[in-house]
């Protein structure tokens, strides 16, 4: 058990004092006597006895700064600790500030580095690590244009990078040459925006697993995204579980899911426009016999009916998200349609704005899911009005009524402790 509390030891802090005096007293007589005349800890200070070394333990690293006092004199000392003691996975940001590499051990210290958080400053720094560590697999990427020449050494000094976050803009191709190296490895890609060394790799990581890109400030340009489905034609995804896309055309996400291999198991599509939302409901039931939770369309005679086929074809269903204002003459059929052929498994829905709903059409469609036996329903929305209407259907456990979020998409999912705070 102590392995593990201390591995990430910031997770767990409960009381801060105890734990900075804990990690004090790892410190050696020599870096005590220095932190007491700075005037950093008391003259009075005693280490306390330890039942072990729980420094060694130390891997994760990241957030470790948020715990310290903030003075440079006492985090190069415990810096310099951790050097010394740890065989680092995860380095804190705050570390780039203080020469590490100095520092007794740290060439044996950062060789296991495995993930790493790096943005525009002190690319000496990278250019530094890239000397000792090639092991990193998951790597967040700060983009500007700046100087990104010791990104783009440490880079390609890996292995095998296997987890990507890109924020920010750049026109850096540099950046997009270095990862080439590992288009065969990259499983997990996020990007805040439509960036354009996207273009260049996209089609290129045929290994990926799970893909999100948003859109962030680039909001009402749409050259990027238009650049960017150039290229996404031309891909094939047969590992894609996961495919989360902003401000995209339907006709390229269409094209996309048709070239899985039936993998897919979560969709969540943003969209400027719902041209083709009928032949979207048909991609889903054809090409995502595996799927879970996904973005749907209603609003049209036709995408309710594929709507149907969906509910039929893919019993695996946990989650349906529908981002639209469902038009009134669809609302009722909508309801009986989940009644009647909504899959065992499906729990979750989200729907923009279902306070518009007759309520006599809501008390009905609850009482006849509770007279199904179906798990309890789980309902998503952005209005706290909802609640009030709903709190009998609470109480008897028909019903969840949960605010929207990140929460719908992640509840119950779980991946890898590597990607699991990205």
């Amino acid at each position: 058990m102590i392995p593990i509390l201390w591995s990430s030891p910031y997770k767990y802090i409960c009381k801060k004092e105890l734990f900075f005096n804990i990690i004090i007293s790892h410190l050696s007589d020599n870096s005590i006597k220095l932190l007491k005349n700075n005037y950093i800890i008391k003259s009075n200070f005693q280490k306390q006895k330890l039942s072990f070394n729980y420094i060694k333990f130390c891997k994760n690293l990241n957030d470790i700064h948020k715990v310290l006092p903030n003075d440079s004199i006492l985090k190069k000392e415990i810096y310099k600790l951790f050097i010394s003691e740890c065989s680092i996975k995860c380095l804190s940001l705050n570390m780039i500030y203080y020469p590490i590499f100095q520092y007794p051990g740290a060439n044996i210290s950062l060789s296991n580095l495995y993930e790493l958080y790096c943005n525009i400053r002190e690319q000496n720094f990278y250019h530094e690590l890239a000397q000792i560590c090639r092991s990193i697999e998951k790597l967040y990427i700060e983009l500007d244009d700046y100087d990104l020449s010791g990104i783009v050494e440490l880079i390609e000094m890996q292995k095998h990078i296997k987890y990507l976050y890109i924020e920010g803009y750049c026109e850096c191709q540099k950046i997009a040459q270095a990862l080439e190296k590992h288009v065969n490895s990259i499983i997990y890609l996020v990007s805040t925006k439509y960036t354009s060394f996207l273009y260049f790799l996209f089609p290129k990581l045929t290994n990926l697993q799970f893909i999100r890109i948003r859109n962030g400030d680039n909001i009402n340009n749409y050259e990027p995204i238009k650049k960017f489905e150039e290229y996404a034609m031309d891909a094939s995804y047969y590992k894609l579980q996961i495919l989360e896309l902003y401000k995209i055309s339907l006709y390229i996400v269409i094209n996309i899911i048709q070239n899985t291999n039936g993998n897919l198991w979560k969709i969540k599509i943003r969209i400027p426009s719902y041209d083709q939302a009928k032949e979207y409901n048909q991609t889903i039931y054809r090409y995502c016999p595996n799927i879970k939770y996904a973005t749907v369309f209603l609003n049209r005679d036709e995408t309710l009916e594929e709507l149907k086929n969906i509910f039929i074809k893919c019993q695996y269903l946990v989650a349906i998200d529908i981002d639209e204002l469902i038009l009134e003459k669809y609302r009722d059929k909508f309801l009986d349609l989940l009644i009647e052929l909504a899959p065992l498994p499906l729990y979750k829905i989200h729907i923009d704005r279902f306070r518009y709903f007759n309520k006599e059409s809501l008390k009905l469609f609850f009482n006849n899911w509770n007279c199904k036996g179906k798990k309890t329903l789980h309902l998503y929305h952005r209005f706290v009005e909802v609640h009030n209407f709903i709190k009998k259907y609470k109480i008897e456990g028909i019903i969840e009524c949960n605010y929207y979020d990140d929460d719908f998409w992640n509840h119950e999912i779980t991946w890898p402790d590597i990607v699991k705070d990205i």
